[in-house]
């Protein structure tokens, strides 16, 4: 590669030279190379590149399919980075496959490793940080698929302005990472009011055997109750769903 001299400059192509002009400055180069669909298909050397794509591809099916799983929490977030931030999660989870070789490696085999496991319950769709302070008191068991309060206590300083309630929620997702079919178990919302103190469960009617992975997940919103009807506050920080558990 070298650079156009003189008063003008150009782009083009002239026999088997490339002419073209970057942030005022001129260059020429010969024509040719690069990258085309045959020769990344073909090539030995674009072997790496070929891996990678089948990879990505890989990943980017078994996101989507796992965020349209958790739709009914997702539907109450904006998050522009999300898309970005979960493929950047499952390219991790696919990581930790050791059992495949390079170009085949597998989201479902390192969701089945314990680093897996913690790399989907430490993901944060959410971050007000209200779901950790509620979940202090708290514990979940896979056997009943129960997630058990005992002394919680809802101070009221808790509670955005215009609050009059805070919906409480327990969902059981069960997905298969492999065949992408999954299953989500919802609990009743929990109308809870500020300065609510005791013990309480939230526990989903279907109560059935994790057929794949199980993935417990809690919600909270906050409410404003309008002659009976509970209307959810409109603020990002009145909503946060997290992940308490993957099994």
């Amino acid at each position: 590669m070298a650079r156009q001299k003189g008063f003008m400059k150009f782009s083009g192509t002239i026999g088997d030279l490339n002419f073209y002009v970057t942030k005022g400055v001129g260059y020429v180069r010969k024509a040719g190379g690069g990258f085309n669909g045959d020769a990344i298909r073909n090539k030995r050397s674009m072997q790496r590149v070929r891996e990678n794509a089948s990879e990505f591809g890989h990943c980017s099916t078994v996101k989507k399919q796992y965020r349209l799983a958790l739709l009914h929490f997702l539907k109450n977030h904006k998050d522009p980075k999300l898309h970005g931030r979960m493929m950047t999660l499952f390219t991790k989870l696919k990581d930790l496959d050791t059992l495949s070789e390079r170009g085949k490696r597998q989201v479902g085999l390192g969701v089945k490793t314990s680093a897996g496991k913690r790399l989907l319950k430490q993901f944060n769709f959410t971050a007000t940080g209200l779901a950790d302070k509620l979940l202090a008191p708290a514990s979940f068991a896979w056997s009943s698929q129960t997630l058990s309060f005992v002394n919680l206590e809802l101070n009221v300083s808790l509670f955005p302005k215009d609050a009059t309630h805070v919906g409480l929620q327990l969902g059981v997702l069960d997905f298969n990472f492999d065949t992408l079919e999954s299953g989500m178990r919802l609990s009743d919302v929990a109308f809870l009011e500020p300065g609510f103190s005791g013990d309480f469960d939230l526990q989903h009617t279907l109560v059935e055997p994790i057929a794949a992975t199980g993935i417990a997940i809690f919600s909270l919103q906050f409410f404003e109750d309008v002659n009976g009807v509970f209307y959810p506050l409109a603020t990002k920080s009145s909503y946060e769903f997290k992940v308490i558990g993957v099994m």
